[in-house]
């Protein structure tokens, strides 16, 4: 099998397995019981809070919330920080689906909600934000990375305008596909909140990250642990796994690589007719959008995995929902949007399975009845 859909999780390296074992047989106590063995896995915990913080830049007064899953620390970020004091709340159309569709809560919680434009390159439209800031903005949510198309949004100078017009107004930053994928510098983007996930960066699902700059209300109020922020006994395994896995990534440095499958990826797909790449050259290397005229995507994807490549169709959390509201918001065409395929890579690829999958595209697209096929490709 080749497995092109990295963007939607990937597989746990063996190293982060061991450690993830070590914690779940050998160290697997309560790290809030009052025993020794139990307090040293306490430490190990605020070491590995430590060691994020410190490999994100983050400031000073920073603190790790170790939360399930993305979609629960962009809940957290969003939710937890909704304030009577301000009226609106300004959302990008390109949020994945665990902020964008939190929309409808917002509005029954007795808030306004806007959403932020996006350039044809899939980067939010800084002059519509500029338009839709107000002193009566109290939250804003921008991703750093577009999880279906890869695009960079320029977050440093996105928060500055922001905080220009109200310097209170909260910026919860979604960096799940920013993780150990380009360089992230908290302190100097300024960013109130940020989340990353653990499955995504080759680390176990069930657990993640949201950090903060200050406190906010918790959403799960119990035992009192994590500060009170986020009460039930800490993944203490899925914690360290997910350090272990953010030590060996950051050691990596795969962008260059990651970079050379894309543009193989590129380079086979992009001359074809019929086929189009919604990517720019600017983005994220690890995210490829691809569109095949005249097909449904989901059949495309379902030829290639009888072919043995997994792709997805776009975020794995929306594939069940018709449409693409980033790729809509770029004014793509609803016949390339129906037909858009997402390639995701990882370090663990190779250029001859990148090669191998984008000539069994062609194929495959050929077979389905396409401008190919009826040009007597």
């Amino acid at each position: 099998m080749i497995f092109l859909d990295n963007a939607s999780t990937t597989k746990v390296l063996p190293e982060v397995l061991d450690v993830y074992n070590k914690y779940s047989t050998e160290l697997y106590f309560n790290p809030s019981a009052p025993y020794i063995c139990a307090n040293n896995v306490k430490k190990d915990i605020l070491q590995a809070e430590k060691f994020i913080l410190k490999f994100l830049h983050a400031t000073s007064d920073s603190k790790v919330i170790f939360t399930s899953c993305a979609t629960e620390s962009n809940n957290m970020a969003i939710l937890c920080n909704l304030n009577k004091r301000f009226k609106k709340v300004l959302l990008s159309v390109g949020e994945h689906s665990s902020i964008y569709n939190l929309s409808q809560e917002i509005k029954n919680r007795g808030f306004e909600v806007d959403f932020i434009k996006l350039q044809e390159n899939g980067q939010v439209d800084e002059n519509d934000l500029i338009n839709k800031m107000s002193s009566e903005v109290g939250l804003v949510a921008i991703m750093s990375v577009s999880n279906e198309t890869g695009a960079i949004n320029d977050i440093e100078k996105l928060v500055k305008l922001v905080k220009s017009v109200n310097f209170d107004c909260y910026f919860h930053c979604d960096g799940v596909q920013a993780m150990c994928k380009i360089d992230v510098n908290l302190s100097k983007w300024g960013v109130d909140s940020f989340t990353f996930s653990g499955h995504k960066i080759c680390a176990p699902k069930g657990v993640a990250g949201l950090i903060v700059k200050k406190n906010i209300l918790p959403m799960i109020i119990g035992g009192g642990q994590q500060n009170g922020l986020r009460s039930g006994t800490e993944n203490v395994a899925g914690i360290m796994a997910m350090t272990k896995a953010i030590e060996i990534l950051s050691a990596k440095n795969a962008f260059a690589y990651v970079k050379e499958l894309n543009s193989c990826a590129r380079k086979i797909l992009g001359e074809q007719k019929g086929i189009s790449i919604n990517s720019n050259q600017e983005n994220s290397p690890y995210i490829l959008s691809i569109s095949f005229a005249g097909v449904n995507g989901a059949t495309i994807v379902n030829m290639m995995d009888a072919d043995g490549v997994c792709l997805g169709t776009g975020s794995a959390c929306t594939t069940k929902k018709a449409g693409n509201t980033t790729l809509e918001a770029m004014k793509v065409s609803q016949e390339n949007i129906m037909g858009s395929v997402r390639m995701s890579f990882c370090f663990s690829n190779t250029i001859e399975e990148v090669q191998f999958a984008c000539n069994k595209l062609i194929e495959n697209y050929v077979k389905s009845g396409s401008p190919l096929d009826k040009a007597g490709a």
